[in-house]
């Protein structure tokens, strides 16, 4: 699989990197299965996992948890805090690391930043970055990132309030067309050497039919890596197949793709970037 640097970390990845948020039991995964999907994934080239304090009320962390208790050395261990003060934060941090049964997460991110508000609430004083950064000093988290849905805007400035190391993105073909990171933030996060995992990859399973070329899509913008969440052996089988053979789409592939997937961006298909995701009728307002 092709490895490529992340940002300024001295790390590189693969291509493909792990979603866990889909390896519980709200997705019909077993903590049997989810322990063997992620030490195939290991077994066969993958180093980055992603999960966060809030998915299925831990257990995603906690099931990550239970294969780096014994392959700590061998993964990069992503989580996130939702909350935006300083010492909620703080607690759930501690929360996820000790379902992670690790004394260090590799990346802590300040997830879900969907607007300039909630961007000056974490950046205020008292706010979650200060519990980041307190953090790092103490050696429980190495690097800190941000991570946002809908509006390249909020990451973009982001990124000018303090040096994030990192920022988790939409980069799926559907999220091409409206709101765009890949043509919005991206550029402006590579001039900074910030590293970039895309998400959204497979839109909540939209593409799931062509899955390949959605893949195909995301490895060829200049992100570090892409982020897709896996809840069987056939899925992760299927996308390390993908990743390991990967061809940038053509040019007509790339047009062809575009075609198909159009009548797709609609606020209720790419809810993500909808004003209320869980009401999507109509596309965020920057």
């Amino acid at each position: 699989m092709e490895e490529r640097p992340y940002g300024k970390t001295g790390e590189k990845f693969g291509i493909l990197s792990f979603g866990a948020q889909r390896i519980v039991d709200g997705h019909g995964c077993t903590e049997k299965e989810a322990i063997k999907i992620m030490n195939y994934a290991i077994d066969n080239g993958v180093r980055y996992f992603d999960t966060a304090w809030i998915y299925s009320d831990g257990q995603s962390e906690e099931r990550v948890g239970k294969v780096a208790k014994l392959r700590r050395k061998e993964m990069w261990i992503a989580t996130k805090a939702w909350a935006r003060k300083r010492d909620e934060a703080r607690n759930q941090l501690e929360e996820s690391l000790k379902r992670l049964q690790s004394d260090y997460v590799d990346e802590w991110r300040l997830h879900n930043v969907w607007s300039l508000r909630e961007l000056d609430k974490l950046t205020a004083p008292g706010g979650a970055l200060e519990a980041a950064v307190q953090a790092r000093k103490e050696g429980l988290v190495r690097f800190i990132s941000i991570s946002g849905h809908s509006n390249p805007r909020v990451q973009i400035e982001a990124l000018e309030r303090f040096p994030f190391d990192s920022v988790l993105c939409a980069t799926s073909v559907l999220d091409h067309f409206i709101l765009s990171f890949a043509e919005e933030f991206l550029p402006a996060a590579n001039a900074k050497g910030v590293a970039v995992a895309g998400m959204k990859i497979i839109g909540l399973g939209a593409l799931s039919e062509i899955y390949d070329r959605a893949l195909r899509y995301a490895f060829a913008l200049p992100i570090s890596t892409a982020v897709v969440g896996m809840e069987s052996m056939e899925q992760l089988q299927k996308n390390l197949a993908v990743a390991e053979s990967y061809k940038p789409l053509s040019d007509t592939e790339r047009l062809e793709l575009f075609r198909e997937v159009m009548p797709m961006v609609k606020p209720d298909i790419v809810a993500w970037k909808a004003e209320d995701w869980n009401d999507p009728v109509e596309w965020k307002r920057r």
